[in-house]
């Protein structure tokens, strides 16, 4: 009887242990590796270098201060005012102008460009004289105001056939700096010292005697 209950007593505790072991599965999962991670020349240096897809180019294109459209018949003509740079007095300011021409009603040849602004004439660094080519061309004029404040003129073009455009012209000039520093008067001055010195006799004379 004793022997009987031992033996299941033996055989309760190995069952035991085996139920232990197969619940702890012998060990805990296993822990997942590491994630490696490539570093970006972002992450190393700190800035991201452009690719040559993401290089950014910029332009500056030249642009006209107005437009001029020259047709056959000229009441189609327009002319756009001229509004030029702001300037000092005696600081020249230069104009440019487009010219466009009617493809369906070509204007006669250009036969002069005048600008005059308060009376003066400007001058005409290019003149567009001529057939106007069909891309059209461009007028460019100088002025150099004489004297300060809002200023206005005209730009005109003639053809060949006599008739006219005209495009108003206005800008504005500043007063030139003057300076700041007068003529300067001199501080008075000390007079230098004059010293004299004692008259030694020359080696002709003798010395008197004194008694």
């Amino acid at each position: 009887m004793t022997s009987a209950t031992a033996r299941r007593l033996v055989v309760a505790a190995a069952l035991a242990a085996l139920a232990t072991t197969a619940a702890c599965g012998g060990g805990g999962p296993t822990p997942p590796a590491p994630i490696e991670t490539e570093s970006t020349d972002t992450e190393e240096n700190g800035s991201e270098t452009p690719t040559p897809d993401e290089t950014v180019t910029t332009s500056n294109p030249a642009e006209s201060d107005a437009d001029v459209f020259l047709d056959g018949d000229n009441e189609e003509s327009t002319a756009s005012d001229i509004k030029l740079s702001r300037t000092q007095v005696g600081e020249p300011v230069q104009g440019e102008v487009e010219i466009t021409v009617s493809q369906e009603r070509p204007p006669p040849p250009l036969q002069d460009v005048r600008g005059e602004i308060n009376g003066e004439e400007v001058e005409i660094v290019e003149g567009c004289v001529g057939e106007v080519p069909s891309d059209g061309c461009t007028v460019t004029f100088r002025y150099t105001p004489t004297e300060p404040g809002p200023y206005e003129g005209e730009l005109t073009l003639t053809m060949a056939d006599g008739s006219t455009v005209t495009a108003p012209i206005h800008g504005e000039a500043d007063e030139a700096p003057t300076s700041d520093t007068g003529p300067t008067t001199p501080g008075p001055t000390s007079p230098e010292p004059v010293t004299t010195d004692p008259e030694t006799p020359s080696e002709d004379e003798t010395p008197e005697l004194q008694t």
